[in-house]
This record gives C-alpha cells, sequence and structure tokens, in this order.
C-alpha cells in the first residue's frame, strides 16, 4: 500500500506542471512535431540516408547536403530571433515556418538528382531555423523555470522513438511509392498546425517585470555555452559516423531497442532530475555518462561495446534536454528570441564542426577509425564539465524548495480535507 502512495504521489508531482492546458499543448505539439521532423529527415536522420542512398550518393556527398543545411539554418536561427524579439510575433514565425519547411520537405518526392538536392535543402535551412527560435520564446514566455525540464523532457520522450521507427520504413512499397518517409514526415509535420484550433495568443510582455528580468551575466552564459558547444561537436560526429556504423554491424531492431527505447525513459527522468536537482548536476551527469559509455564502446569495439548505448542515450538525452531550456534561464525577458537565436546558431555552428571532424562523411566507417573518434569524443566530454562546477545553477536552490514547499502543503490540505 505504502509503496503504491509512493509512486502515486511520484507520478502526481511530475505531472504538477502550472502552465494552461492549452499551452502546454501548443508547446508540447510543436517542440515534439519539430524534432520528429528534424531528426528523423535533414539532420542525420534515416530518412535521408534512404532518400540519398536511393540516388547512390557517396558518403562525402551525403555530408555537403547536411552541411549546406546546418549552415544555413545557423545563419536563419540568428536572424529570426532578431525579429521574433523585434515584432513580438511568436506564433506567426511558428506556424509560417512550419507550413513552408512541411512543403519543401514534401517537394523533394520529385527530385531525383543530388545536384538539385542541393539547392532545396539549402532553402530548408534558412526556413528551419525559424521554428525553433519561436517555440523556444513561446516555451519561455509560458514555463516557469521549475517546469522547463519535464515539459522539454516530455516533448523529447515522445519524438525519439518516432524518429528510429523511419528505420524499417526503406523496405516498404506502396503503389511504387519507395521513399514512403518522405510523405509522412512531410505530413506529420504539418499536422501541427491543428494548434491553430487552440486559438493561442502571443503572451504580452510586462513592462515592469521586463524592467525587472535583467537576465544571466556574461561569464554565466559563458559557462553554459562553451561545454553545450563542445557536446554538439561531439554529437556531430555521434551522427554522422558512429550511428551509421553501429546500424550497419547490428540489426535495426537492436538499435532499436538500445537506443531509442532508453531515450524515451532517459528524457523523462532527465527532465525530472533538471526541475529537481537544478541545471548543473544533471548535466554533469549526463555529460559523464555519456563520455564513459563512447569510451567503453571504444575499448569493447561494436559487438561487444554496443549495450554501452543504453546508458550513452540516457547521458546524450539529458544533455540535449539541458540544451533546450537553458537559453530560457539564462535570457532577460525582452530578449529571448535572440538568446534562443543565439543558442540555436551556436548548436548548428557546432554540429557543422563535427561534421568536419568526421571528415564531412554521412556512413559508415571502418572500426579503427570510429574507435580513434570515440577516445576523441570521450575527452572532449570530459573537458565540458569543469566550466560546469564553477558555474552558478541557472536553476536556484531556493526557487525548488520553494516550490517543493508548496507541492507538500497541498497534499496536506488534501488529507485533510479527504479524512474529513
Amino acid at each position: 500500500m505504502e509503496s503504491n502512495n509512493f509512486i502515486r504521489d511520484k507520478i502526481e508531482t511530475f505531472f504538477s506542471i502550472r502552465l494552461e492546458r492549452k499551452d502546454f499543448v501548443l508547446i508540447f505539439v510543436s517542440i515534439a512535431g519539430y524534432l520528429t521532423w528534424l531528426l528523423a529527415f535533414p539532420l542525420f536522420g534515416p530518412i535521408l540516408a534512404n532518400y540519398l542512398g536511393a540516388m547512390r550518393a557517396l558518403a562525402i556527398e551525403k555530408g555537403r547536403v547536411i552541411q549546406i543545411f546546418l549552415a544555413l539554418m545557423c545563419v536563419s536561427s540568428l536572424s529570426s530571433g532578431y525579429l521574433i524579439d523585434k515584432t513580438g510575433k511568436r506564433l506567426i514565425f511558428l506556424w509560417g515556418s512550419t507550413v513552408v519547411v512541411s512543403l519543401i520537405s514534401l517537394a523533394f518526392l520529385v527530385v531525383n538528382d543530388i545536384l538539385l538536392v542541393f539547392p532545396l535543402m539549402a532553402i530548408l535551412g534558412v526556413v528551419a531555423g525559424f521554428a525553433p527560435t519561436a517555440w523556444g520564446t513561446i516555451f519561455a514566455d509560458h514555463t516557469a523555470p521549475e517546469d522547463r525540464g519535464r515539459v522539454m523532457g516530455m516533448a523529447v520522450a515522445v519524438s525519439m522513438p518516432i524518429v528510429y521507427s523511419f528505420l524499417f520504413l526503406d523496405s516498404v512499397n506502396i503503389g511504387g511509392l519507395t521513399q514512403l518517409g518522405l510523405p509522412v514526415i512531410g505530413v506529420l509535420y504539418l499536422l501541427t498546425l491543428l494548434t491553430v484550433f487552440l486559438k493561442p495568443v502571443d503572451k504580452e510582455i510586462d513592462e515592469r517585470a521586463a524592467r525587472r528580468s535583467r537576465g544571466a551575466g556574461q561569464r554565466q552564459i559563458i559557462l553554459y555555452a562553451a561545454p553545450l558547444f563542445l557536446f554538439y561537436i561531439v554529437v556531430g560526429v555521434m551522427l554522422s559516423i558512429v550511428f551509421p556504423t553501429l546500424q550497419d554491424n547490428i540489426s535495426r531492431i537492436t538499435f532499436y531497442v538500445t537506443w531509442a527505447i532508453p531515450t524515451f525513459f532517459g528524457a523523462l527522468v532527465g527532465g525530472s532530475l533538471l526541475d529537481s536537482r537544478g541545471r548543473k548536476f544533471p548535466m554533469i551527469l549526463g555529460l559523464a555518462a555519456t563520455g564513459v559509455s563512447l569510451a567503453i564502446l571504444g575499448i569493447l569495439g561494436i559487438r561487444t561495446g554496443f549495450v554501452s548505448i543504453i546508458t550513452l542515450a540516457g547521458g546524450y538525452t539529458i544533455v540535449v534536454i539541458a540544451s533546450f531550456i537553458i537559453w530560457a534561464d539564462l535570457a532577460p525577458m525582452k530578449s529571448r528570441g535572440l538568446h534562443y537565436g543565439l543558442g540555436f546558431a551556436l548548436i548548428s555552428f557546432a554540429l557543422l564542426l563535427g561534421l568536419g571532424v568526421s571528415g564531412t562523411t554521412f556512413g559508415s566507417v571502418s572500426e579503427t577509425a570510429l574507435k580513434r573518434f570515440m577516445y576523441f569524443s570521450a575527452v572532449a566530454l570530459f573537458l565540458c564539465i569543469p566550466p560546469l562546477i564553477v558555474a552558478e545553477d541557472a536553476l536556484p536552490k531556493e526557487i525548488i524548495e520553494k516550490r517543493q514547499m508548496e507541492e507538500h502543503l497541498k497534499k496536506a490540505r488534501e488529507r485533510l480535507s479527504q479524512n474529513k
């Protein structure tokens, strides 16, 4: 009985998020939809791998396609942040980007020449930088600091299993259509526009509150941005060569079970940790787990060390969630768009460098080369930890304790009312 009450209390605590239902649905659907599209298609996704593979594109040609996308997404993220803050029209930028991105994704169905893929991917990169800056700003406007980890964790948790389910679609042929992933992901992302019927409105900035909201200092921003920059260089290496090599050496179902499923649970646990233990400790834990897992994979090799992907998934997911919420914590109220634009530009540029470190290759490499990259990545991740140790926590302990006390008092009142 006590164990049942404990589990029930934990579940209630996890979902005790102070957010209006329509705002939660808007944020959840927008983030989950975008991440599913991004990771399944243009950002080293299984749909892109299958699409370019059908064209007999070389690994370096595949890498160049992603390189163009990331470079232009970096530029558009910066400009979109400025425009969103200047106009205050978060929803217009979010929905407008969604429509254009979905239509361009569907346009790839009629392109069967690698030379035409490059300009189309360039246009996609320009437009794709607007959505994350928009939903990031909406996320920052509506969520309390001590709820952000769980909200983002739920969105990431839902998207990851869907992303890697596209690994199993390349052998499906319906009515002669072999690139089934493209129409599915295009339509799926377009469906996020149903949030229009919620009739959300852009949150107006309270000038008095905005004047009090100064955000973090430059030193604090650097201490968080530097580790994330190095982390995403490693992620660029992982997505460009490590994952393709793993998928060529273990079965797809094994990869799905050891990566996609753990990321689901890792996102839920990681989001909860980021709200209950502050930002620093979970990030350090995630970086350490990712670094150790990559080192084990390098030492043991793919055939025996692939089980370390499970712990890799957990650590990786925690840091990814932190990288999406930290800009909301650090930004002053009036420049949230700019901070999210800078944040996603930093992530895009780091991924671009990671792709360059791997030789601008999107494909499998030899196990000897893979080990070399594993050792580099493990060392790089441990170098991310010292700046976080000296940084102030972006979620102060006082906020966490105040929220926990309010939750305890609420439960106590509920129990008293039940006993009466």
